[in-house]
């Protein structure tokens, strides 16, 4: 459900349509549109999988919000509860990939290390060759994400209450006698290493969308882990899709009741030519996917400096800069062809409308959103 994690996916899977091959997805209904875009065909994860998606809200990680219910965990913040729900979730979802997985008989599997574990340890179980796409800065950026996404607490203090709690290592065990999968080994290695990720480990290949020379470092203890595993990489850039292609918009893990959410919008790159043409100067602003969504740890609607939350809100930092922007470049006539055209991502939030408001300065227009 993220849509910096997707998007660079549906160029793959159009590329591959093209050359004859069938692309199944296997995703959220907010993603249809995106998807079919390519030619792919569609799966609603909620409806493949009712052991986990049945009488719960779906998120970001499958439905953990509502499993940190079931298991008294509503006052863990997201990765703590995460590690905690690991394999609960996995076990609730692995029975529904799986069926699919058998339906589909893909030749290989594609998905994000980040986020999709479930598709990794479902191909694995089956034989079936995997490739991640990775759609951050490099394999030595995950430690980084990781500890911001943590907020101030060590990998230890995250994953050592995770092992001992007793529900983990009631589903760890069934896992294992079911499957085979060794989720405190598992743990242990993201413990021990600097950002390891096991699908990197065991897969052919893996998907990285930025050039190598733009990668985020690799600590020699992690650089030595991936070398001895004779992990490959291939750095592939931001695998930007053709023109007036269909994108999945930012982070909306609750479905929207409006149809086209998903939809590019043909009217914004027409003004944009129209400026290039002109000769204006074009300044683009994006605060990111995730602080613009709805997700209860870090988004438009939660004060996400740290655990206590306290701080700004989403949509609050991300007013605070767009004002700044205004100020910075903003014009009085938007007819004026020497100025500036600005381009900024709102994300998916409710449709926005803004105007100029009366400012003391003629050089210092401010603007309402």
């Amino acid at each position: 459900m993220a849509s910096g994690h997707i998007n660079p996916s549906l160029p793959i899977a159009r590329a591959l349509v093209r050359l004859g091959h069938e692309v199944h997805y296997l995703c959220r209904e907010q993603m249809r549109e995106a998807i079919e875009d390519t030619g792919a065909e569609f799966s609603s994860e909620v409806s493949e999988c009712p052991e986990l998606y049945e009488g719960r809200v779906p998120d970001m990680f499958g439905a953990n919000a509502s499993l940190k219910q079931e298991y008294n965990l509503e006052d863990h913040s997201m990765m703590p509860a995460y590690f905690k729900l690991m394999p609960i979730s996995l076990e609730l979802q692995l029975p529904g990939v799986l069926r699919w997985m058998k339906r589909v008989q893909p030749h290989l599997a594609v998905f994000c290390p980040l986020i999709s574990k479930e598709a990794f340890y479902a191909a694995q179980i089956l034989g079936i060759p995997t490739v991640p796409l990775l759609t951050c800065a490099g394999p030595g950026s995950v430690d980084v994400m990781v500890g911001h996404l943590l907020g101030g607490l060590s990998i230890e203090e995250a994953v050592e209450p995770a092992k001992r709690f007793q529900p983990f290592r009631e589903a760890a065990e069934r896992l294992e006698s079911a499957y085979g999968l060794q989720m405190l080994s598992i743990m242990d290695l993201i413990l021990q290493s600097q950002g390891a990720v096991d699908s990197l480990l065991q897969s052919v290949l893996t998907l990285v969308t930025t050039c190598e020379d733009m990668q985020v470092p690799m600590p020699a203890e992690l650089a030595a882990i991936y070398r001895e595993s004779n992990t490959r990489f291939a750095f592939v850039g931001p695998l930007l899709d053709q023109a007036g292609a269909v994108r999945a918009g930012g982070h909306k893990y609750l479905e929207q009741e409006e149809e086209g959410s998903c939809a590019a919008r043909p009217d914004l790159m027409q003004e944009l030519r129209k400026a290039q043409a002109a000769g204006r100067r074009v300044v683009l602003a994006s605060m990111g996917t995730a602080i613009t969504g709805d997700n209860p740890d870090f988004g438009w609607a939660v004060k996400c400096t740290d655990s206590q939350r306290k701080g700004l809100t989403g949509k609050q930092q991300c007013q605070a800069a767009w004002q700044g922007l205004f100020d910075a470049f903003g014009a009085k006539g938007a007819s004026d062809t020497s100025s500036l055209l600005i381009l900024v991502a709102l994300g998916p939030q409710p449709p926005w409308r803004c105007r100029p408001m009366p400012c003391a300065s003629p050089r210092c227009p401010r603007w309402i959103c």
